[in-house]
C-alpha cells in the first residue's frame, strides 16, 4: 500500500517507473469489480511498448489490465495511454493503485477474457457469465441474452423504436456494423445507419456503441440520434422551427422477457437506496422537468416560444395510479421475470429530462424521449444528442448498477503530470507558502467555478439549464448583468474560449474530481449540440462550432445558435446574423477530454474541427470558385472584413489544425498550420500599420502568438528546426519586443473601448503568456526583459481584475481558467530553453495577402461608395432648388 509520502511524486529511473493513481469513491456506494478507465501520459523517452506495463490495487494485489496506445512523442516513446482495470473500492474512500512497467511484478491473475465471433449473421460477444447475441442488419440492440447459459431477452419485442409525430414507427437499419476496440477487459462495437420507416423512408441517422466488461453481466449502450440535414438559416438566424428540423413524439428501448409473466417491478430513485418491489401490471416513472426552483424557466421554449415542462420534478405510477411525486430521480428500475431479472438505468437521468422508464407485462421500455412529454421533439438540423443506457441480466438480481450514477474518477496526481510534459505548461498548484499573494488570489478564484454557492454547477439552477438539449453547458452569466433577477437573461456559453480545456487542466493540476464532473458534461454537450453535424450546408459552416449566444440578448427560440430572429437586433437591422465562424473554434478541450477518457467522438470532433479550417478557406468549393481559386480567407479574417493579420480568428484556425496534426499525424494540418502562419505575421512586420492599439477590434492579436508559441513547442519537441521554425520564432520576438516597448493594461485605456467590463483586465492575462512563451526563444538580455514584464502584466491582471466586483462571473473565470496558470509554470521553469533554428534565413519584405474575389470586393466597395455619394449629392441638390425655386 502506498505511503502519503510515495503519493507526491511518482519514482523515474531510465526504463522503470512506478505511477500513483489515485481513485475517489465520493457517492456512498461500495464498488465491487468496477469498470475503471483512465487515459495517462507518460514522460518522453519512459516507455517504448504499453504491452509491458501492469497495474496493483492498494493491497499490493496486481490485477488484470488493457492498454491501449492513444498517442506517441515524436522518439516513438508512448506519450499517453489508455488503462483499463476493475476496482474495489468502499463507500467515501480513497485508494491508491500503482501503474508501472518494471519486469520484478507476479503474473497477473488468469480471468474470462471477452470474446467475439460471428456465428448465422450475428456478432457473439461472451463475457463469461453473459452472452450477447447482436443483429448485423437491425439494431434491436440484441437478438437474445443468456445468463450462465439460460436465455434470459427474446428477439420478438425487443427493439428500440422511434415514433414520429405522426404516429409512423421508424426502426434503426444497420449500415455498418464494426467492433472498435476489443481487448481482453472492455469490449465496443459502433453500428451506424438510419431510422427508416416500413416504407424504406429515413428520418434521421443514428450511431450506437455497445460496450461490455469482462466477469460482467451488463452491456452499456451509447445511443445517437442525429439530423446530418443542413439549416435553411435565413439571414444568419438559426432558430428552432427550421423546415428540415426532425419532430418525432418518442424513442425508447423495448426489451422482452422470455417468462411468460412478470414477478414484480423493483425500483428506487436514489441509488444510495434499496430497490423496493412492487407487484403490479403496469409501471411508469417520469420525469418532467428538473426538479428545481427554476423547473418552468423560459430556458425550456420551443419552436413558438411556449414552455414545455409540465409539472416540477418525476411522478412514479403503478397500475395507472401515483404512488410517489419528487424532485430529481436517479433511477434503477428492475424486472422479474420467471427466474431471470433485468436491471435498467440512465445515467443523468434528470438532468437531461424528460425521461420515463415503463414495464408492461414482461417487457421493459427504456424511453430516452419519452411520449409523455408535453410536446413534440424538435432536433434542429445538424444536431444530435446522446444517451447512455446500462443493461443487466442475472438470474437473482443481485449484481447492483447503482455505480453507473457516479462513477469511480481515477487520477494520477498533480506532480505526475507536470513531470511528463504531455501537456503545455501544465505545473501542479504550489503549496500557498510559496506563491505571490497575486497567484493566491487567482488560484482561489479559479476554484469558484467548481466550489461553493458560485460554482458553475450551482449557476445552472439560475435559468434551470437542464434538460436533453441544454445540460453541460455554462450559463453565460456576464450576459446577464442587466436583467432582473427574477427573470434572468437565457445566455449559453458554448465552450467560449474552450472552457472544456480550461476544466481538464485544472482537473490535471489540483486533483480536484470536481472539474472532472464539469469536464464530463460540457464535454458531451460540446461534441452533441454545439457542433453543426452536416456536410449540406456551406463549406464555410459544414462541421462547424457555434458562437456563443449573442452578447446581452436573450437566446430565445436559438436555443444554443448564435443568433435568433427573436431579438431586438434581429429586428432593427436586416444585416444581423452570422454562424459557425473561425474566431470561435476549439478543439483543444476535446484532444485532452480523448486522451484522458479515449472517447472516439471526441477524437471525431477535433478532426473535424480541423478539417472545418481547410474546408472553409478553399476557394474552389465555392460558387464560381473555377474563376479564382484563390483561398477564401474565411479562416484568417478576425473582427472586421479584410483583415488577416494576427488576430483570433487565425490563430485559433492554426491551434485547431495543430491538434489535428497532433492527433491524426497528417501533415496536411500542419502545411496549413505554416501558410496560415505566413498570411497572417512576419518577421520584418511594420506593427504600428496593423493599428494594434486599436483594441475594440485587435485585442486579440495576443490569442495568435499564444497558438505561435504552440506551433513552436510543437516543432522543437519534432526536432524541426527548420526555415518555418525560424520564420515563426523570429516573428514571436519581433512581436514580444513590440509589445515590450508599447503594451498597457487595459485598464488604463478602457476609454478606448465600448462596453468596459471585467473581461478587459482578464485578457492581460494573455499577455504575461506571450511574454512567458516569449522568454524561451529569446536571447539572454531579452530573457531578462521578458520575464519583467510577464512579472507586471501577471501582476496588474490579477490587481485590475480583482478591483471589478464581477470578477468571479463566467466569462473572467473562463480565462482564469484557460491563461492563469502558464505564468506560475514557467516562472517555475526557467530551465525550458528552446533550441534555436539550424540557419539563419531571409525572408524579404511582407506582403499582403489578397483572398479570393478582393478585386471583385473592391470594386463593389468603390461603387457602393461612390453611389452613396451621389445620393447625397442629388438628396442636396433637390434640397437647394425646394429652397431656392
Amino acid at each position: 500500500m502506498l505511503t502519503h509520502s510515495e503519493v507526491g511524486s511518482a519514482r523515474l529511473s531510465n526504463a522503470t517507473f512506478e505511477v500513483p493513481v489515485r481513485l475517489m469513491e465520493r457517492a456512498g456506494i461500495a464498488r465491487v469489480k468496477e469498470p475503471v478507465t483512465i487515459g495517462l501520459p507518460f514522460p518522453k523517452g519512459a516507455c517504448v511498448d504499453s504491452d509491458g506495463l501492469w497495474i496493483c490495487n492498494d493491497l499490493g494485489e496486481r490485477l488484470p489490465l488493457q492498454a491501449t496506445t492513444l498517442a506517441r512523442w515524436s522518439d516513438g516513446s508512448l506519450k499517453w495511454v489508455l488503462l483499463d482495470f476493475q476496482a474495489d473500492v468502499g463507500p467515501q474512500k480513497e485508494v491508491w493503485f500503482r501503474l508501472g512497467n518494471n519486469a520484478d511484478m507476479t503474473v497477473a491473475p488468469e480471468f474470462h477474457a471477452i470474446s467475439i465471433s460471428h456465428s448465422g449473421g450475428q456478432l457473439v460477444v461472451d463475457t463469461g457469465p453473459a452472452r450477447f447475441l447482436v443483429s448485423q442488419t437491425l439494431f434491436k440492440p440484441f437478438d437474445h441474452v443468456f445468463f450462465n447459459g439460460i436465455e434470459m431477452c427474446r428477439t420478438q419485442g425487443s427493439v428500440l423504436v422511434l415514433t414520429d409525430e405522426t404516429g409512423q414507427e421508424h426502426i434503426p437499419y444497420i449500415d455498418d456494423l464494426v467492433v472498435e476496440t476489443h481487448g481482453p477487459l472492455r469490449a465496443t462495437v459502433r453500428a451506424t445507419g438510419k431510422l427508416r420507416r416500413a416504407d424504406g423512408g429515413a428520418l434521421a441517422d443514428f450511431v450506437a456503441r455497445m460496450t461490455w466488461f469482462a466477469g460482467h453481466c451488463e452491456a452499456r449502450l451509447d445511443w445517437t440520434i442525429r439530423n446530418s440535414l443542413a439549416a435553411q438559416h435565413p439571414r444568419g438566424l438559426w432558430d428552432l422551427g427550421d423546415p428540415n428540423s426532425v419532430y418525432f413524439k418518442d424513442c425508447n428501448l423495448r426489451l422482452a422477457m422470455t417468462a411468460d409473466a412478470m414477478n414484480a417491478v423493483e425500483w428506487n430513485v436514489d441509488p444510495r437506496e434499496p430497490l423496493q418491489s412492487q407487484r403490479c401490471q403496469s409501471f411508469v416513472l417520469y420525469q418532467d422537468s428538473s426538479g428545481g426552483e427554476q423547473w418552468c424557466s423560459p430556458n425550456h421554449v420551443n419552436r413558438i416560444g411556449i414552455i414545455t415542462t409540465v409539472f416540477r420534478g418525476y411522478r412514479v405510477m403503478v397500475d395507472g395510479v401515483v404512488v410517489k411525486e419528487g424532485h430529481r430521480a436517479s433511477p434503477t428500475i428492475r424486472l422479474r421475470a420467471g427466474g431471470a431479472s433485468l436491471t435498467a438505468t440512465i445515467p443523468a437521468f434528470w438532468q437531461n429530462f424528460p425521461k420515463a422508464f415503463e414495464v408492461q407485462g414482461t417487457t421493459l421500455c427504456v424511453s430516452m424521449f419519452p411520449r409523455q412529454c408535453g410536446d413534440v421533439f424538435e432536433l434542429q438540423p445538424g444536431e444530435q444528442k446522446t444517451h447512455t443506457v446500462f443493461l443487466q441480466w442475472t438470474s437473482d438480481g443481485s449484481p447492483s448498477l447503482a455505480w453507473t450514477h457516479a462513477p469511480l474518477i481515477a487520477a494520477a496526481t498533480p506532480d505526475w503530470y507536470e513531470s511528463t510534459r504531455a501537456i503545455a505548461h501544465l505545473g501542479a498548484r504550489l503549496p500557498v507558502s510559496l506563491m505571490s499573494e497575486e497567484e493566491r488570489w487567482v488560484e482561489r478564484t479559479v476554484d469558484v467555478a467548481v466550489e461553493g454557492e458560485q460554482s458553475f454547477f450551482h449557476r445552472r439552477e439560475r435559468i434551470d439549464e437542464y434538460g436533453w438539449r441544454h445540460f453541460g453547458d455554462l450559463y453565460a452569466d456576464h450576459e446577464a448583468v442587466h436583467s432582473p433577477p427574477d427573470r434572468p437573461l437565457i445566455a449559453h456559453y458554448n465552450n467560449q474560449y474552450d472552457a472544456l480545456y480550461g476544466a481538464l487542466v485544472q482537473f490535471a493540476r489540483s486533483g480536484n474530481p470536481r472539474w472532472f464532473d464539469l469536464v464530463r458534461d460540457l464535454a458531451r454537450h460540446v461534441i452533441d449540440i454545439d457542433l453543426y453535424h452536416t456536410a449540406e450546408d456551406r463549406p464555410a459552416l459544414n462541421g462547424g462550432l457555434f458562437w456563443h449566444t449573442d452578447h446581452y440578448t436573450d437566446a430565445g427560440t436559438a436555443t444554443h445558435r448564435s443568433f435568433s430572429v427573436t431579438s431586438p437586433q434581429a429586428k432593427a437591422s436586416p444585416t444581423y446574423g452570422g454562424g459557425p465562424a473561425c474566431e470561435h473554434n476549439y478543439a483543444s478541450g476535446l484532444l485532452h477530454y480523448y486522451y484522458f477518457t479515449g472517447d472516439p467522438d471526441a477524437r471525431e470532433a477535433v478532426v473535424s474541427l480541423a478539417d472545418w479550417v481547410i474546408r472553409m478557406d478553399d476557394g474552389r468549393s465555392r460558387f464560381m470558385g473555377w474563376l479564382d481559386r484563390r483561398p477564401t480567407g474565411y479562416c484568417s479574417v478576425t473582427a472586421t472584413p479584410g483583415y488577416h493579420g494576427p488576430g483570433r480568428g487565425s490563430g485559433n484556425s492554426i491551434s485547431v489544425l495543430l491538434d489535428g496534426w497532433i492527433l491524426t499525424g497528417h501533415r496536411a494540418y500542419l502545411d496549413k498550420a505554416e501558410s496560415l502562419i505566413r498570411r497572417c505575421i512576419h518577421p520584418q512586420e511594420k506593427i504600428h500599420l496593423l493599428r494594434l492599439d486599436d483594441i475594440e477590434y485587435r485585442w486579440s492579436y495576443t490569442v495568435f502568438l499564444q497558438a505561435i508559441g504552440k506551433y513552436l513547442d510543437l516543432k522543437a519537441e519534432c526536432g524541426e528546426l527548420d526555415e518555418m521554425y525560424a520564420y515563426a520564432r523570429s516573428s514571436l520576438l519581433h512581436f514580444a519586443a513590440w509589445m515590450a516597448e508599447h503594451e498597457v493594461p487595459y485598464k488604463d485605456v478602457l476609454d478606448r473601448v465600448l462596453i468596459p467590463t471585467e473581461t478587459w483586465p482578464a485578457q492581460d492575462f494573455r499577455k504575461a503568456n506571450v511574454f512567458c512563451i516569449a522568454v524561451k526563444y529569446a536571447s539572454a538580455e531579452q530573457r531578462k526583459v521578458f520575464l519583467e514584464k510577464a512579472d507586471f502584466f501577471f501582476e496588474r491582471a490579477a490587481g485590475d481584475l480583482r478591483s471589478f466586483e464581477t470578477h468571479t462571473l463566467t466569462r473572467p473565470l473562463v480565462l482564469l481558467m484557460t491563461n492563469a496558470y502558464v505564468y506560475s509554470y514557467c516562472r517555475r521553469h526557467p530551465e525550458d530553453v528552446a533550441p534555436a533554428p539550424k540557419a539563419e534565413c531571409h525572408w524579404g519584405a511582407p506582403r499582403p495577402f489578397k483572398p479570393q474575389f478582393h478585386e471583385l470586393y473592391r470594386l463593389r466597395n468603390w461603387l457602393q461608395r461612390v453611389g452613396r455619394l451621389m445620393t447625397v449629392m442629388v438628396r442636396g441638390g433637390t434640397a437647394r432648388e425646394r429652397k431656392h425655386p
